[in-house]
């Protein structure tokens, strides 16, 4: 077949597709002979060996269009100075379409590039425009949140999987998804060596896989969709039809990218702007160390994009002129929280403190807990980590988890016990969600599922890495549960404003926007034996109309705690909605019997809201 080459446009990194041409675009280390190898994708059998001579050459970088040839039968890889190379801003990647394939070992695990047609119509993408103070985050690796839902084989572990489970994550109320690695990684661990052969030359050897990189973390072909994923058709058209899927519910996608500390801050730059150019992506939860927040932040690209790290710069955060779309996403919530339940020597101020951060120009993401440690539920059945089935003999994970088992180390058919556990975990996802920085439940929490103890299961690719969606009674309760808190979170913007809170009435409109009370009302010490506090959320400065108050009533002591009830404006009362402490979320219809105090028992939040007493 003859293929006529021209030179290309410098635009765009990788291989380019429009119609019967493709323009690759690329670098090399240092001048030397240069090609493109085309193979047939089916057998990988080199085809074309492409020279990429000078007239293709701006200093080290290339850029040359290729028609004539039938692209849908073809992968390429490049050669310079006679070593092959895969190209590290490959739109497509070729070998890796069936998860944990062990027939790739013959091939050494070898991967091509494929490449992108950029062919797509957006126009019928509506884009929600969620404001930071009405996110709600919902976290979730593709695979383990579709394996064991109840789904037809085709659908478990990809993206058909995730639309079919829309509904589910509607119905919830969480408003971004946060997906663990989308883009391509090797997903297979496995160990290679070179061998000398008879005649002199080197072989790579590898062997079969001794464990799955389940989690995605490391190293990755970051332009790529994963196939395995994105499979079954056109990869990158399966992608954007579930990222406009998505939106189309009023969602958004927020994708968590590891960076593994050997990519060029150019590099990582390039990759948020590809994601966000090319798939709609509207935010981005980046890992890794020494990244370029400040570049990244004050890239206008990506200035509606909302960015989070789990640290950025003074000077990136206090920047008056930047809207808010930063985000500090780390652990500052979560060990507070668990000091104080499980009796950990934890600080009432302390807690209080993260409960109401907020900023003007960022903000912060608050959880209970994520991947990267217990799972909610094993939080409160598990003293220690059981990691053994990593086969790290158990040093891997984190050690620090202030965690409780109540009496029995794992699962047991003690009701109380797992009453207690059902209580504390409700009382967690409570504080997270009625707290002022951005929520975030980590797949699986809302319906409590286990790990089995293991708090870093980023190789089990099974039942202890996948969420269990368990139709038990308990479960189901809990699920609702937590849709009730996140619509009463939704229905009263006092608990989620956009501004800091200032501790006092400074828009004069009757009471201070948040106070602190204990047994007096309007009195709070802090000092280290305070175990509770009470919480009230003047509904004056909810919205520009008067929004219901809220108070919520924090008891981390043994006992039963009373607290005072601060007295509301004339005309408004007191009314219960739900303690942790309970099943199911049944707010009362009558105002408290008594309006100075209430009694809360131990472990347990109580929420109240002040109503007009017509309302």
């Amino acid at each position: 077949m003859t293929f006529i080459p021209k030179k290309g446009d410098f635009l765009n990194r990788g291989a380019y597709r429009i119609k019967d041409s493709v323009t690759f675009t690329f670098c090399v280390k240092r001048k030397a002979p240069t090609h493109i190898l085309l193979f047939d994708k089916a057998s990988k059998k080199l085809l074309y060996t492409i020279p990429v001579t000078d007239e293709y050459r701006i200093g080290l970088m290339y850029s040359i269009t290729i028609s004539g040839l039938n692209w849908d039968e073809l992968c390429y890889l490049y050669e310079s100075d006679e070593v092959r190379f895969m190209d590290p801003y490959a739109p497509a990647v070729i070998g890796r379409e069936k998860w944990m394939d062990a027939d790739r070992q013959q091939d050494n695990y070898e991967i091509y590039g494929g490449f992108y047609d950029g062919d797509y119509d957006w126009d019928r993408d509506l884009c929600p425009e969620i404001a930071p103070c009405d996110t709600i985050i919902y976290k979730l690796h593709m695979r383990g949140f579709t394996m064991d839902h109840k789904l037809h084989n085709h659908k478990k572990g990809n993206f058909r999987g995730v639309l079919a489970c829309l509904p589910y994550l509607k119905e919830l109320g969480v408003t971004s998804l946060e997906f663990m690695p989308l883009y391509e990684f090797e997903e297979v661990r496995y160990h290679s060596h070179k061998e000398m052969g008879k005649n002199g030359k080197a072989t790579l050897v590898t062997e079969l896989p001794h464990s799955t990189n389940y989690w995605g973390y490391g190293k990755g072909n970051y332009f790529s969709p994963k196939a395995s994923y994105f499979g079954g058709g056109d990869i990158s058209r399966n992608m954007k039809d579930m990222v406009r899927a998505i939106h189309e519910e009023g969602m958004e996608v927020i994708m968590e990218i590891s960076f593994s500390g050997e990519e060029t801050d150019d590099f990582i730059i390039d990759v948020l702007l590809f994601w966000r150019r090319e798939y709609h992506i509207d935010g981005f939860h980046i890992l890794g160390v020494g990244l370029p927040s400040e570049r990244i932040a004050e890239n206008p690209f990506l200035g509606e994009a909302k960015i989070f790290y789990d640290h950025f710069s003074e000077k990136v955060l206090y920047d008056e002129e930047e809207d808010k779309h930063l985000f500090v996403y780390n652990d500052a919530f979560v060990f507070p929280l668990r000091r104080l339940q499980h009796h950990m020597d934890g600080s009432i101020a302390e807690f209080a403190g993260v409960l109401k951060r907020q900023k003007e120009h960022f903000g912060y993401v608050n959880f209970a807990a994520t991947n990267t440690g217990f799972c909610l539920l094993d939080v409160y059945s598990y003293g220690e980590k059981h990691n053994l089935a990593n086969g790290e003999d158990n040093t891997d994970g984190s050690n620090y988890n202030c965690s409780y088992n109540h009496g029995i180390e794992g699962e047991t058919k003690k009701k109380n016990i797992n009453r207690i556990r059902r209580m504390n975990a409700r009382t967690a996802l409570t504080a997270v969600l009625l707290s002022q920085g951005i929520p975030m439940i980590s797949s699986g929490d809302e319906v409590l599922n286990t790990q089995k103890g293991n708090n870093n299961p980023y190789c089990q690719d099974n039942e202890i890495g996948w969420v269990n969606f368990s139709n038990k009674k308990s479960s189901r309760q809990f699920y609702d549960y937590i849709r009730h808190i996140i619509e009463f979170r939704k229905a009263h913007p006092v608990l989620h404003l956009e501004e800091p809170m200032h501790e006092s009435d400074h828009l004069i409109r009757g009471l201070p926007d948040l106070s602190y009370h204990g047994r007096e009302p309007w009195v709070m010490g802090i000092g280290a034996e305070k175990k509770g506090i009470g919480i009230m959320f003047f509904g004056g400065y909810g919205t520009p109309e008067y929004d219901d108050d809220v108070m919520l009533c924090f008891n981390f002591y043994y006992g039963e705690e009373t607290f005072a009830v601060p007295a509301l404006p004339e005309g408004r009362k007191w009314y219960f909605v739900t303690n942790t402490g309970e099943e199911e979320f049944v707010p009362d219809e009558l105002p408290l019997k008594n309006q100075s105090q209430i009694i809360v028992p131990p472990g347990t939040v109580t929420i109240l809201a002040g109503k007009g007493t017509a309302d």
